[in-house]
């Protein structure tokens, strides 16, 4: 069996039987993201996770400055791959 499963972490079969029929096919809704709303309703295609993980989330940048993360993978040079790492 593979690590990941369809019911990777389902913890029971209740769970696994009430996601399976009713949220299975639902679209993922964020109610707490800092993506602006605009880009959303029209469906903005991000170039990799880390634009859409970094991009203009001061919240974050604070976080990672606070923890002593380099500026240049936060808001800096440094390709998305290294930022996201």
């Amino acid at each position: 069996m593979p690590f990941i499963s369809e019911n990777f972490l389902l913890q029971g079969n209740t769970a696994a039987k009430l996601f399976h029929a009713f949220a299975e096919n639902e679209p993922i809704l964020d109610y707490h993201c800092h993506l602006p709303v605009r880009e959303i309703a029209e469906n903005r295609q991000f170039r990799d996770l880390t634009e859409i993980w970094l991009e203009g989330d001061h919240y974050k940048w604070r976080a990672m400055r606070a923890s002593g993360i380099p500026e240049r993978l936060i808001t800096g040079e440094a390709s998305a791959r290294e930022k996201h790492r």
